[in-house]
Formats: structure tokens, C-alpha cells, sequence
């Protein structure tokens, strides 16, 4: 489920709209104070489809967008989310880590749930799918 996650990382890591900003992931060790910043993780997935033998699982994308609260942030947060769409709505991955990943597509955009004192931000929850096999049911 994880093996999108380099790929998410480096098609916003080339965004000229995200020059300068600092683009990881929920499972690499970076300086997570940086900003502006991008930050890419799995947060979760359903299960869509349970057949006998496969299971479709639908995981959750979240894109969180932060920058230093200013008469500036508004604006770098709108190119930043207009940038990040752009990328990943309706891309497809293909084949990867031996799975066929379907196009990921924009479920939601919100606030991020975060206090932090001087931070504005958003967060930009893409789903995609892929199958995984179980075992095969002898009788």
C-alpha cells in the first residue's frame, strides 16, 4: 500500500510551484519544522471489495500544505493547491510494486487539524485502489 509514496514525493518535488518547500513523507526521517512544506502519507484505507480470494483497498492520499502564517500565506497555499491538483488528480500510476494502481482522484480539501502557533495550511486527501491476493479457498 506504501509504494506510491516515493512516487507521490518526487512528482511534487519536481512542482515549480513547490520550489523551495520542503516535500517528504510520513515514513522518512526529515525536519518536520521546515516551511513551507509539503507533506505526503497514507493516512488510512477502506476496503471496497472483499471477494473470496482478493480484497480492493481504497487508501487514503493526504497531501498537508504548510506555510508561516503572513499577508503572503493565502496566496502560496492557493498556487500550492492549484499545483498539487494538477499533479495528482486523475493521474494514474500503472504498475507498480507488482500492482496496478488506478487514477487517483480528489476526495476532499480541509483545514488541517493541527494547532500549531504561526502555521496556515491545507490538506488534500487523494483515493486510489489497488487489489491485494489472499488465499486461494481448497475444500
Amino acid at each position: 500500500m506504501l509504494a506510491l509514496e516515493f512516487h507521490l514525493k518526487a512528482r511534487l518535488a519536481a512542482l515549480s510551484a513547490l520550489t523551495g518547500w520542503a516535500v517528504r513523507t510520513g515514513t522518512e526521517q526529515s525536519e518536520r519544522r521546515s516551511m513551507p512544506a509539503a507533506d505526503v502519507r497514507c493516512t488510512g484505507a477502506r476496503t471496497t471489495d472483499s471477494e473470496a480470494t482478493a480484497v480492493t483497498l481504497d487508501p487514503a492520499w493526504t497531501v498537508t500544505l504548510v506555510v508561516p502564517r503572513s499577508d503572503q500565506a493565502a496566496g502560496q497555499l492557493d498556487a500550492a493547491l492549484a499545483a498539487v491538483i494538477g499533479s495528482l488528480h486523475n493521474w494514474h500510476p500503472g504498475q507498480l510494486s507488482g500492482r496496478v494502481w488506478r487514477r487517483l482522484a480528489l476526495q476532499t480539501v480541509r483545514e488541517p487539524e493541527f494547532a500549531a502557533e504561526g502555521q496556515a495550511g491545507l490538506e488534500l486527501v487523494f483515493a486510489t485502489s489497488t487489489v491485494y491476493h489472499g488465499q486461494v479457498l481448497t475444500r
